[in-house]
């Protein structure tokens, strides 16, 4: 252990420093808000507090006894250990934090024993007040994979949210049409904008309508339009329908397995024909567009009740793209949380931050309303925080506000559940009340009661 005592230290502060124990220096380690990291002669990293759940999106579990340099890969840059072991001085660094879009100021001491030996790099992060007027955008930041205006709704990261951006990123540049399933929240409507603006009739309308909000009657005119007099109160002009307002672009029809047999039948023949029939018309009129549909519906069930017609949904389906729910992206989560972070902060001038702890509770949570809920959610608590930290009780107020209505595969998820399976994960994993107590932002004694609750007493 390195020798405490220096010249400008009385004996007496040296007594009073031996004299704290050392879980009230822990305490004030693991709490505070700037990253406080901790490397060895060799670059190990052999402490980090849980600031860097804020700074990295990492657990400091998952880095402790971790190589830096090898660590620090698509988290941060620069590497200062190798110049700041050399230089006898602390280092200032100004480092891009990639996962969370953020500018910090490090301060990097060397320490050394008093055979003027390098033990340890001492590091500390702040914010950089200077960088606050800095939109996001101008710093090097990978989550923005998507230039445009939507883009923080289709951030993600994860193998399997990747592989439908890359099959319809493909599909973008060919003229066919593409069926997007996924349940409701996945961001089906965005992705589907986003293969319209990355085809070649980008520079054409891209026209959207959700098929389950409007009834069947005034959807078929709305699609297709009518002839004057066609219907009582129809306009004496008639109307051009989407159809052939979308004439060299997209249409997207969203929750497409809503429409009723007799408009699948008409839709088919656009599809098939590239041709319509305005209401209170027999002559045809043609388009050319190219349709995109989406549904949180299982379509082949539909087939097999007879509620969807399989030369229709063969039709649509040149390729297909499942969305995964948010659940089963569990890696996109604090991408996306950020990103709406920032979103929210600069609509509303804010500045607010996560703090560790809800971070990992957004974790272990399964969003059954997936990226839309994620994005409700994050917008709630920005405007109900009192300062600038939203922190975990903010989190557990959000989901006992949410509980009663709250459904996912068909069964409600409710706060008790959560709660139940974030303390047998928790536990299972390190062994210990003191740290579900920490990760869930609790007293060690609820802790305590929550594992005898829910483990215990089982067994």
């Amino acid at each position: 252990m390195l020798d405490i005592s220096k010249p400008s230290h009385s004996q007496e502060y040296i007594d009073y420093l031996n004299a704290i124990p050392r879980e009230t220096l822990l305490t004030i380690l693991e709490n505070a808000f700037s990253e406080i990291y901790v490397l060895d002669k060799n670059g190990r990293i052999i402490y980090i507090n849980p600031a860097a759940m804020r700074l990295y999106g990492v657990p400091p579990e998952d880095l402790i006894n971790k190589n830096s340099k090898a660590a620090k890969k698509d988290l941060w840059d620069p590497y200062s250990f190798d110049i700041t072991r050399q230089s006898h001085r602390a280092i200032v660094t100004e480092n891009i934090y990639y996962k969370t879009n953020r500018s910090m100021i490090c301060i990097n001491v060397p320490v050394y024993n008093d055979n003027d030996e390098f033990e340890l790099m001492v590091s500390i992060s702040l914010d950089n007040i200077r960088a606050v007027d800095l939109s996001y955008r101008d710093l090097r930041n990978p989550i923005e994979s998507i230039n445009l205006d939507f883009s923080d709704e289709i951030i993600g990261k994860s193998i399997l949210f990747e592989q439908c951006l890359t099959d319809l990123e493909k599909a973008a540049k060919f003229d066919c049409n593409i069926l997007i399933l996924g349940e409701s929240g996945t961001g089906k409507s965005y992705l589907a904008q986003m293969v319209h603006e990355r085809s070649p009739r980008n520079h054409k309308p891209f026209v959207a309508i959700n098929c389950g909000a409007i009834p069947d009657g005034l959807l078929e005119s709305e699609l297709f339009g009518y002839m004057p007099g066609a219907f009582t109160g129809a306009n004496v002009k008639g109307k051009i329908g989407l159809l052939k307002n979308a004439d060299g672009g997209s249409i997207f029809l969203d929750e497409i397995g809503e429409l009723s047999p007799a408009m699948q039948v008409k839709i088919l023949d656009v599809l098939e024909n590239k041709r319509f029939f305005p209401v209170g018309s027999n002559k045809p009129e043609y388009v050319n567009i190219r349709i995109i549909a989406a549904t949180n519906q299982n379509l082949m069930n539909a087939i097999r009740e007879k509620k969807f017609r399989e030369d229709l949904y063969w039709r649509l389906n040149t390729v297909k793209v499942v969305l995964p729910p948010l659940r089963k992206r569990k890696e996109d989560i604090f991408y996306l949380a950020t990103a709406f972070l920032n979103d929210f902060n600069k609509r509303y001038n804010t500045n607010k931050v996560f703090n560790e702890k809800i971070l990992s509770c957004f974790n272990n949570y399964d969003w059954p309303g997936n990226v839309r809920q994620l994005r409700n959610a994050v917008e709630r608590m920005i405007i109900l925080s009192d300062g600038i930290i939203i922190n975990e009780e903010l989190f557990f107020r959000y989901l006992d506000q949410e509980e009663d209505r709250e459904e996912t595969d068909g069964e409600t998820y409710n706060v008790e559940e959560f709660k139940k399976q974030t303390v047998i994960k928790l536990y299972a994993k390190h062994k210990s009340s003191r740290a579900v107590a920490r990760r869930m932002g609790i007293s060690q004694s609820t802790a305590n009661l929550l594992i005898n609750k829910y483990i215990k007493n089982k067994e």
